[in-house]
């Protein structure tokens, strides 16, 4: 007997602690410590005061407010490094509005979306040869503006793997593909409505969307967290619920709305679609 329970003390001692769930660490601790990256109107940082603003930063705090928890800005991300950080536990969620792609769903979760985005092509303003037949950009003689690790790409290598792409590493700000589509050298890009609609206001005459290229893709604008944390995502979905149903979220859409129908609303679940 002595020796049964010897052998069982020293098999206990010698097993591995369990791992602490990104819920039990949020919830110890009192703090979300959140992951960014800066894309405007997602997540805005004021240069001379480093102070955030944006959607997800107002929505980040309201949620903070609604569990009772301290939200931490604790780390600038890249937009391809952040499952990686997510999983070694560096932060608890990566908050300033993820794109839920297959790709990504092989390494990290998502939360409900908070609102939805339209990714649109765009060209210069004087081309016209890709309208009504995107399928004209899977041409070796086309170049596709891109972001390493961002949606840009992973368009670019699912629908158009013929063409040749121009890519801007993940450091560099969002509108610079842009920037490349505008200065000829790239033919076309993919990029949100409200991305592109801020670049051609502040750049009038520089690009058009390509007819027939809306909606190339849609996506739920999410917190992204750890694969399998269950229970945090349950959480941020409860309250995240109790944030639209209140019109928290609404209120901070408007807010931050500067091109309307840019930011696609989530569909009340006890609302009947107009016929």
């Amino acid at each position: 007997m002595r020796t049964l329970i010897a052998l069982c003390l020293f098999i206990f001692a010698a097993a591995p602690a369990l791992a602490e769930s990104a819920y039990d660490r949020v919830m110890r601790t009192g703090e979300i410590r959140c992951g960014y990256a800066l894309q405007e109107p997602l997540l805005m940082k004021d240069p001379n005061t480093g102070a955030l603003s944006g959607v997800f930063y107002d929505y980040l705090e309201a949620l903070g407010k609604a569990l009772s928890l301290k939200v931490v800005w604790a780390e600038e991300v890249g937009w391809g490094d952040f499952p990686a950080a997510l999983n070694s536990g560096r932060i608890d969620a990566m908050c300033s509005g993820i794109w839920p792609t297959a790709g990504r769903a092989r390494v990290v979760d998502f939360t409900a979306p908070v609102y939805f985005n339209a990714i649109n092509a765009y060209t210069g303003a004087g081309t016209t040869r890709f309208d009504g037949n995107l399928s004209a950009i899977n041409d070796p003689g086309v170049t596709i503006a891109t972001m390493d690790g961002e949606m840009s790409s992973i368009i670019a290598a699912a629908d158009f793997p013929r063409a040749r792409t121009l890519a801007v590493p993940q450091v560099a700000s969002l509108p610079q593909i842009l920037v490349n589509v505008a200065r000829g050298k790239a033919d076309v890009t993919f990029t949100d409505t409200a991305t592109a609609a801020g670049f051609m206001a502040h750049n009038p005459g520089a690009l058009r969307m390509v007819e027939g290229g809306a909606g190339v893709r849609v996506f739920g604008n999410t917190i992204a967290i750890a694969r399998g944390a269950h229970d945090l995502k349950a959480m941020l979905d409860t309250a995240s619920g109790e944030l639209h149903q209140s019109g928290v979220i609404e209120r901070i859409l408007q807010k931050h709305e500067t091109y309307p129908g840019s930011l696609l609303r989530v569909a009340k679940p006890y609302e009947t679609p107009a016929p």
